[in-house]
């Protein structure tokens, strides 16, 4: 055998060793189990190929604003990145909406009669709220780092914790239930009154919906808040026709106190 054969062989050799052992890593490991756990979850919750063919949801239900006072809304996603949520408070229809660029919002009720853009800010927390698939679905190709914390109790059962980095910097933290794969809780830092709060949702009452399963009972509380505020999901539409036009800013104040006011 040639000096040339037996170098050849000698890398060979040598990288093998060195893939091996990267694939057996910590590190690789952790990503192998990762993609597992979010595909459980994602098979829980109906299958990929269910949720690939979503391009629109419209949820309805009611919601708690606080002292015990429900007001129904209207949540509204459609691919990609865009969402309108209505809710009625006090007799006039308040709306915050994101056409996956600007976003933009309508609050009557504090005497805003006309669309005012969102902050960055507001847009950046809109996130959440944009997309039919949730946090998890297809993570690595829309740019969502996900990483395994390990385990804590979540109303008395063992979940799997994860820290999901989205691409703007912003992160969440996703809570799977160790049984199930389903979504139990969702912790998010969001600034409120211009202090960052954190907040922690608990999903209940999952149900099937066109072969979809979807949270129907939602609890929310935020730090320095003791109560508890309440989500309620009373339909469900999967991929009704929603015009691009409802996302976005309406051309004229006139439109917008119009709608207001509907």
């Amino acid at each position: 055998m040639s000096r040339k054969t037996i170098a050849v062989a000698f890398a060979l050799v040598l990288s093998m060793t060195v893939a091996f052992a990267i694939y057996n890593s910590d590190a690789m490991k952790e990503a192998r189990f990762v993609t597992a756990l979010v595909a459980r979850n994602i098979d829980a919750r109906g299958g990929a190929e269910a949720w690939q063919s979503v391009s629109s949801l419209r949820l309805t239900g009611q919601m708690d604003v606080g002292q015990g006072m429900q007001v129904p809304y209207v949540l509204e996603q459609k691919r990609p990145g865009k969402m309108r949520l209505e809710f009625v408070f006090d007799g006039v229809t308040a709306v915050q909406s994101s056409d996956g660029k600007a976003g933009w919002k309508l609050q009557p009720f504090r005497g805003r009669m006309v669309p005012e853009p969102m902050t960055e800010a507001e847009l950046r927390e809109t996130v959440d709220s944009a997309d039919p698939y949730g946090l998890l679905y297809n993570y690595g190709a829309r740019g969502h780092d996900v990483e395994l914390l390990g385990q804590e109790p979540v109303e008395g059962r063992d979940a799997f914790k994860l820290k999901v980095t989205l691409p703007h910097g912003a992160v969440r933290w996703v809570y799977l239930d160790v049984e199930t794969a389903l979504e139990v809780k969702l912790e998010a830092v969001r600034t409120l009154g211009g202090r960052e709060r954190r907040i922690e949702t608990i999903f209940h009452d999952w149900e099937a919906t066109d072969g979809l399963l979807i949270s129907r009972r939602q609890e929310t509380q935020t730090d320095g808040d003791d109560e508890w505020r309440l989500v309620t999901v009373e339909t469900v539409r999967v991929n009704p026709p929603l015009d691009d036009s409802r996302f976005s800013m309406p051309a004229s104040s006139e439109e917008s106190a119009l709608a207001s006011i509907q």
